[in-house]
């Protein structure tokens, strides 16, 4: 089991309220009913049995990847995959461990 730690941006076009509960959705669907913790508007904590691609992979279908973005990673290992409209490459100097998912 792995605790993975998302940050996102759910993009004002189209039906960004739906794509926002898909996301919520399947953060739950992730944690597998375990612990999450969502209190904050754009960034989730919960304990997986997912490795960190599967997450990524997960958070990307629930969004629109060409305007939306999240950030994944994991609480205990240096790891993280930038997922969708990440445009600014200072995220990869910042945290040079970061993939694009």
């Amino acid at each position: 089991m792995a605790t993975y730690w998302f940050t996102f941006r759910i993009a004002d076009i189209g039906d960004h309220g739906a794509r926002y509960d898909r996301l919520h959705k399947a953060a739950h669907a992730m944690s597998e009913g375990g612990k999450w913790w969502v209190e904050s508007t754009s960034f989730y904590v919960f304990d997986s049995q997912l490795n960190i691609d599967d997450v990524a992979a997960g958070v990307k279908a629930a969004i629109d990847p060409d305007h939306d973005l999240a950030l994944v990673g994991m609480t205990d290992v240096k790891s993280a995959r930038a997922v969708g409209a990440v445009q600014d490459s200072d995220l990869f100097g910042l945290i040079p461990f970061a993939k694009r998912a």
